[in-house]
């Protein structure tokens, strides 16, 4: 897991992120229910950051389909992830020279949070630390910049 990372793997663009299984009908559904409780015309920063973390405590990864359901529940997918996503953190995709420029604040609490721990030898302990510290900062939420698959 630290090597994923360390590594250059753990960078990566926001097409890369999808699983590569399909949604389930039960996760359809669930996605479904979630976004029933809000409206899709006015999704503040933070509904939409409450909706990811349903999804992911729903343990609904990005998927393939998941973009249509959320779009079929009347939402703009891309708005959505665009107020979910950490602020200050870049853009993926978006053709504008400065989304791509590295967000030296982000970049720094990520510094920060990684010098606290010995990344060579890390005990189950230490990873679910790092990983809910991680978590925390807005790092391995949709559309981060971190991949932790296995």
């Amino acid at each position: 897991m630290v090597d994923q990372i360390q590594g250059t793997g753990a960078m990566m663009g926001a097409r890369d992120q999808f699983n590569s299984q399909p949604l389930t009908e039960d996760q359809k559904t669930q996605i479904q229910t979630i976004l029933s409780q809000y409206d899709p015309k006015n999704v503040s920063t933070a509904d939409a950051k409450s909706i990811f973390q349903a999804f992911r405590d729903a343990g609904i990864k990005p998927t393939r389909g998941m973009k249509e359901v959320i779009e079929a529940a009347g939402f703009d997918a891309k708005d959505l992830r665009e107020k979910a996503r950490p602020e200050g953190m870049f853009s993926h995709g978006t053709g504008n020279a400065s989304a791509s420029k590295v967000n030296l604040s982000a970049l720094k609490s990520l510094q920060d949070i990684l010098s606290q721990f010995n990344l060579s030898n890390m005990t189950d302990q230490d990873q679910t630390g790092l990983l809910s510290k991680l978590q925390t900062a807005g790092f391995l939420s949709t559309g981060s910049v971190i991949d932790l698959k296995s």
